[in-house]
């Protein structure tokens, strides 16, 4: 039998997670030729859902629990689950009841056709702030355009990874990371299927227009140079309008100086301002951008892990790198990456990445 891990982010959503875990039980139970284990990533949630994660790994041997020691974000949340993942496959489900656990034998059925990335294309969209749709439909058509890889239009984090897959992009070590680009670029077989996005049964999205756009702006710097391209281009247009508005200016002066023209060019300060304003607004502008590609590169430099585990529960050898740091594993001739619970580490042994 192969082994399905499911990976399960969550933050916050200890009102979701029993519904959550009843229909996992429902659909894993219908797929008797495979086995699971349940991966639980608590993002530092304030709520109960520590509790539970805990209570589940205790009921269930099937489920294991990891809290991050603050919120390290969603994306770390993702890479850290990939991290720890031991099955053939890996399914990435938000634990917020929006994508449906009910996929999953659809999404298993594709794997064993051979595809090894089975990712989830929005088809219905069911947010209730028309506001927050707006701001993913913006995210999504930026990132579409700008990024240097390919992103499948409407593809969601709600996706099955081949562990050639899994490994591949654990051997990504960058600090801004963006999961989508990551499969993108890692290549593999392929495919999407539709499916409808429910409302959130309880809790509160932290996705709001700000976090959307965020989101397709940290995307774009980790997958495109474009932005510098196009910051390049506007600079020589702005730079050959001005020459084209010099000769204009100077033409307009000399045929008025030789009596060819009644009027000369029209005295006063507006224009000059107005645009003196534009092009430093406009310097301002790529200055910034300037500024976010070298921060990206700053972090990159520090390499600081990229979570820090507070507790874990249902980890075999006991909690992988508890309280520390743990660094990768640098051969890339290994496989991928060492998994934790196949050799326990020893408190402050090792570093997480």
């Amino acid at each position: 039998m192969a082994l399905v891990s499911l990976i399960l982010p969550a933050y916050n959503e200890a009102e979701n997670l029993p519904e959550l875990r009843r229909r996992l039980a429902a659909v894993t139970a219908a797929l008797p030729g495979h086995e699971f284990e349940f991966l639980l990533i608590d993002n530092a949630s304030a709520d109960a859902t520590p509790a539970l994660g805990e209570q589940f790994a205790a009921e269930d041997p099937r489920w294991r629990f990891l809290r991050f020691s603050r919120n390290f974000g969603a994306e770390i949340s993702l890479a850290a689950g990939l991290r720890y993942a031991r099955g053939e496959a890996a399914v990435l489900i938000a634990t917020d009841l929006q994508d449906p656990p009910e996929k999953l034998p659809e999404m298993i059925a594709l794997w064993e056709q051979g595809y090894q990335v089975v990712y989830g294309q929005l088809a219905r969209r069911a947010d209730g702030n028309p506001l927050k749709t707006i701001g993913v439909r913006i995210a999504y058509w930026l990132i579409h355009r700008l990024s240097d890889v390919r992103i499948p239009p409407n593809a969601t984090d709600f996706r099955l990874l081949a562990r050639p897959v899994v490994d591949a992009v654990n051997q990504c070590r960058e600090q801004n990371r963006y999961l989508r680009g990551l499969v993108q670029w890692v290549g593999f077989r392929q495919v999407g299927f539709p499916y409808d996005r429910a409302e959130r049964k309880a809790g509160q999205s932290t996705a709001n227009v700000l976090f959307c756009l965020q989101y397709a702006f940290n995307a774009i710097l980790a997958f495109s140079s474009q932005p510098l391209r196009l910051a390049t281009y506007a600079g020589l247009l702005t730079m050959s309008g001005s020459i084209l508005g010099a000769v204009a200016y100077t033409g307009i002066y000399i045929a008025y100086r030789l009596g060819w023209l009644a009027y000369g060019p029209p005295p006063g300060w507006t224009t000059i301002t107005l645009a003196l304003f534009f092009l430093i607004g406009l310097q301002s502008v790529f200055m910034g951008l300037l500024g976010e590609y070298i921060a990206n590169i700053y972090r990159e430099t520090k390499e600081r892990p990229l979570w820090v585990v507070d507790r874990v529960a249902g980890f075999e050898g006991g909690a992988p790198g508890l309280g520390r740091l743990a660094r990768a594993v640098e051969d890339p001739t290994r496989h991928a990456l060492e998994a934790e619970s196949e050799s326990p580490a020893r408190p402050g042994e090792r570093i997480l990445r």
